[in-house]
């Protein structure tokens, strides 16, 4: 297979609170068939074990998170010598957790070759079981009283970039725009209902290095938006 049809054969079926306002906007997928450092979560090494046949990671962006513009989570699935997923972790702001573990009410075992994640409200960690959410502090008023600036992620960071410097710069103005769009906009009440199943992944899979030329331009085209939309600053 080559590793597009591997990122689609193992994607995850992402679970979303009913009322949560922000769509994913795109995935990028990265196999790996050895150990290597991941390019999309700094400081991570992709560890592919003796059971492992290949690790795929799955960068999944959308463009606001309930506290600030940009927002990238992960999900990482560990496909077996057998060709089955031998195991699975999610991000959770700048962690990792288990996926497929035992005795946590909620949690489900993998359809077929499709693990099942829940995203949390709003911030889009990505969970094993909704009721996780509330390890988060503020997990629901963080919705309710939406709010930040321009995030600049560390892949984009100049601590990380291959440029040394950051790929984008907000303004005093973009942050303010952001703080206003996703209070006004964004906000919502989080219900902890996650009926609301992401469909047609298949159609949001890019490699990772493509969707990593594409965010700053996202990030920047968004900011305009905002700018043309509030007046250009009021």
């Amino acid at each position: 297979m080559t590793d597009l049809e591997i990122a689609r054969r193992y994607l995850p079926c992402l679970h979303m609170d009913r009322a949560d306002t922000i769509p994913l906007r795109a995935i990028g997928y990265t196999v790996f068939h050895e150990t290597a450092d991941s390019r999309s979560f700094p400081g991570r090494r992709m560890t592919v074990s003796e059971k492992g046949m290949c690790l795929v990671e799955y960068a999944c962006y959308f463009d606001y998170d309930a506290e600030h513009m940009y927002d990238l989570e992960h999900v990482f699935v560990l496909v077996g010598k057998d060709g089955h997923v031998a195991d699975a972790q999610g991000s959770f702001h700048g962690k990792v957790m288990n996926l497929l573990v035992d005795g946590i009410p909620g949690v489900l075992q993998p359809e077929g070759d499709h693990v099942h994640v829940f995203c949390q409200p709003g911030k889009h960690a990505m969970l094993a079981s909704g009721c996780l959410t509330k390890l988060y502090p503020g997990w629901d008023t963080c919705c309710i009283r939406a709010g930040g600036p321009v995030l600049i992620g560390n892949p984009f960071s100049k601590a990380w970039s291959p440029t040394g410097e950051d790929l984008f710069i907000p303004t005093e103005s973009d942050n303010m725009h952001s703080r206003r769009y996703l209070l006004e906009e964004l906000s919502f009440t989080p219900t902890l209902d996650f009926s609301k199943i992401a469909e047609h992944l298949e159609d949001y899979l890019m490699p990772w290095s493509e969707l990593y030329e594409r965010i700053p331009q996202w990030i920047r085209a968004e900011c305009r938006r905002l700018d043309a939309l509030y007046g250009g600053g009021t």
